[in-house]
């Protein structure tokens, strides 16, 4: 089992101009992070799984203080076999997250489904598997974008994301060039980007100072929660058409 130190996890919404701003003060202490292309670049495609009655979309706009996410995560756009594939538990006390990330040997797609879901450690075994019992987890929506992901050169606890190009997708369905160019698929707008500063041991100054010069003030798009809505599976699930 690979369980991720809390955290603290800053987010914000910037236009493209801010960004190239922030990384032009940042860039020099900042190298690629894992799982990127020389550029820092990567696809990201995660299948998200919920309750029938979407029990995590609820407890996050209910402002529950302790809450989780569970989802698997490829870098690349199918689920073809043979992916790095990754099943995540992002646990939330506050704003402080400890990630549950379990690589997933051998990956093939029926492996999107909870049921065929396998673990050597028994610690990872129980966090997952108590979810899957207490929630009946199911697939719910996916999430796919463009992310851009550094860390700290001489600080390699700090993580520097940006997210963009995000589109919400259905359980099971491929993603396909029209969907990548459909309007009604899209969770913001494309002149923007998410940004996450993720730090175990506090923001160093170089961040700090970034942040306060470009003035930037907390604000997300919770990629999970917009999906949902964007696809309107939270007015089916109210319906109780899959309780």
């Amino acid at each position: 089992m690979k369980l991720r130190p809390l955290r603290q996890e800053l987010k914000y919404v910037v236009h493209h101009d801010v960004r190239d701003a922030l990384m032009a003060r940042w860039q020099r202490h900042l190298m690629p992070a894992p799982f990127t292309d020389a550029y820092a670049r990567t696809p990201i495609l995660s299948q998200y799984y919920d309750s029938p009655l979407l029990a995590f979309y609820e407890e996050k706009l209910d402002g529950i203080e302790v809450r989780n996410k569970v989802r698997l995560r490829v870098y690349g756009h199918d689920y073809n076999a043979g992916q790095t594939a990754f099943l995540e538990i992002k646990h939330r006390r506050g704003d402080k997250v400890r990630k549950y990330r379990q690589l997933v040997r051998d990956f093939g797609p029926e492996q999107l489904d909870p049921a065929n879901w396998q673990f050597d450690d028994p610690s990872m075994r129980s966090a997952f598997l108590t979810l899957r019992e207490r929630y009946r987890l199911r697939a719910s929506a996916q999430v796919y974008y463009q992310r851009e992901a550094w860390e700290g050169a001489v600080d390699p606890d700090v993580r520097i994301t940006w997210d963009s190009c995000l589109l919400a997708l259905h359980p099971g369905e491929p993603l396909s060039r029209q969907l990548l160019f459909d309007p009604r698929r899209r969770m913001m707008a494309e002149t923007l980007a998410v940004l996450e500063i993720k730090a175990t041991r506090g923001l160093p100054p170089w961040v700090h100072e970034g942040v306060v010069a470009a003035e930037l003030r907390q604000q997300t798009v919770p990629k999970y929660v917009t999906a949902v809505e964007v696809l309107a599976m939270h007015q089916t699930a109210a319906s109780g058409i899959y309780a």
